[in-house]
């Protein structure tokens, strides 16, 4: 390569390093990983709220905290299937379906055991168990829990509105209940949504015993009312291998999709460094003194490189920190994040992501040469920024929406053809399954489109640098990449 090119590039990327902008752009992924995990550590509230529970005949308190862990043991083995699918490990299985199932994954052993059995790969994050929803508490003092519901509700409403002490700490006070030995349950909730499904848990178990009385009522005895109150209809499911479904699309898709949007950041604001520097140069006539010691097409792959390591750096950084934060921050974001990089096992497709993004960046970039070349300011500026960067973004997140939801959708697919777009729409798609006929056809149109790009737009940024006056028209930008060198 000329050294004039890298003498332009090393003096370009120096320029940009030591701009205040450039050190903010590298603190911004930092910033919000730091803002993302304190939010998490210190806002979000408890998932646990506490439940008052007042029982005149003491028969259906049982039954409701029976039903309330049967679903958190069911939770765990939905959980815990999840979690072996992920690592490629042995399923607990899926008893989960109805209550004799994880009846017999708690009598097996529970959580403990299902780990145990699993043969899981060196170095899987230990599984992390839900915490509980509901903790029943006993009724605070001076509440009367055999005084009937209207006393209860008076003593135990002005308590919703705070927290309560519980075995794992002060906890919100979501819901109260009283069960008169005749009548119906009442409840009182402190207005939020964490009380709603107690409120269902309570409701369908009521239903169950009224239908089974019903059912007593008119000749069954008991035992038989209760088992054909519980019949569920077989139901045999067949879920994708470990290595397949829409889930492991997912998690193969996160990288890649990743690089979407980190392309499409670094992209904007590298190119808005540039734009201005190649702005400042032109209203202070240092591109004369410049273009008297380098060719214009010099000075232009030179800009391109520099620019791109710029863009490289902050990219690095970026990858840098999250890489950081996944391997040593737990939290749902590692999770999905290491299982998405264990994903990428095959080298084709490292080679494709890279090779897209590059491209991508230079498309990006070239334009944004460009434009810079064509404007004495950074008002002149917009009236060409504008729309390339409208005309990039509203088609690139629509794709990106429409590839989430259909990843075999028609529109995905036709920008995978159109050069402009090419590098976005197949980064989206990589990780739900592309052909490698379309990853080599798509790969041939992009180099072929950004060749022609340095030609056409190389034309406008030499014909451009040392004019001055009002921007060119369409039919003069038009006639600077179509004419000749």
């Amino acid at each position: 390569m000329n050294n004039r090119i890298l003498l332009v590039a090393r003096r370009d990327f120096l320029q940009l390093v030591r701009t205040r902008a450039f050190k903010l752009t590298l603190l911004i992924v930092p910033a919000l990983l730091a803002i993302s995990v304190g939010a998490t550590s210190f806002l979000r509230p408890p998932a646990t709220v506490a439940y008052v529970m007042a029982d005149e005949g003491g028969g259906f308190a049982p039954v409701i905290e029976r039903r309330l862990e049967l679903d958190y043991q069911r939770q765990l083995l939905r959980d815990l299937s999840a979690y072996a699918a992920r690592w490629n490990a042995a399923p607990p299985g899926d008893g989960w379906a109805d209550d004799a199932g994880v009846e017999a994954f708690v009598h097996d052993g529970g959580v403990d055991a299902a780990l145990r059995r699993m043969k899981l790969p060196a170095g899987t994050p230990a599984f992390k168990r839900a915490p509980r929803t509901y903790l029943r508490v006993p009724a605070p003092q001076g509440v009367p829990t055999q005084a009937g519901a209207a006393a209860f509700g008076r003593a135990i409403t002005p308590l919703l509105a705070g927290d309560i002490e519980t075995p794992q700490g002060k906890r919100a006070l979501s819901a109260a209940v009283y069960i008169p030995a005749r009548g119906a349950p009442r409840i009182w909730t402190n207005g939020r949504a964490n009380g709603a499904n107690l409120i269902e848990v309570i409701q369908e178990e009521r239903s169950h015993l009224a239908r089974v009385a019903a059912l007593a009522a008119n000749g069954l005895d008991p035992a038989t009312a209760a088992r054909i109150d519980t019949l569920r209809a077989p139901l045999a499911v067949t879920a994708p291998p470990a290595n397949g479904g829409r889930a492991q699309m997912q998690i193969r898709s996160a990288v890649p999709l990743a690089l979407v949007y980190l392309l499409l950041m670094a992209a904007l604001i590298t190119g808005g460094m540039m734009l201005q520097g190649v702005i400042e140069e032109r209203s202070n006539r240092l591109l004369e003194a410049v273009l008297a010691c380098v060719e214009p097409r010099e000075l232009m792959l030179g800009k391109l490189l520099g620019l791109g390591a710029v863009g490289l750096t902050i990219i690095a950084a970026w990858v840098g920190c999250a890489l950081l934060a996944a391997f040593t921050i737990d939290g749902v974001a590692a999770d999905y994040l290491r299982p998405s990089l264990a994903a990428l096992n095959q080298p084709w497709m490292i080679l494709a992501m890279v090779f897209y993004f590059f491209t991508g960046y230079l498309i990006l970039a070239m334009a944004y040469l460009a434009i810079g070349s064509l404007s004495d300011s950074m008002q002149d500026a917009q009236a060409y920024l504008m729309p390339v960067t409208m005309g990039m973004l509203l088609p690139v997140m629509l794709m990106v929406m429409s590839s989430l939801q259909n990843p075999g959708g028609w529109l995905p697919q036709v920008m995978s053809w159109i050069p402009l777009y090419t590098p976005f729409a197949m980064l989206a798609r990589l990780g739900m399954g592309v052909s490698l006929s379309e990853v080599l056809g798509t790969g041939v149109l992009l180099v072929g489109f950004v060749t022609l790009e340095l030609v056409v737009l190389g034309r406008v940024f030499r014909a451009s640098l040392l004019s001055t006056g009002q921007p060119p028209k369409l039919g003069t930008f038009l006639k600077l990449m179509l004419r000749a060198d």
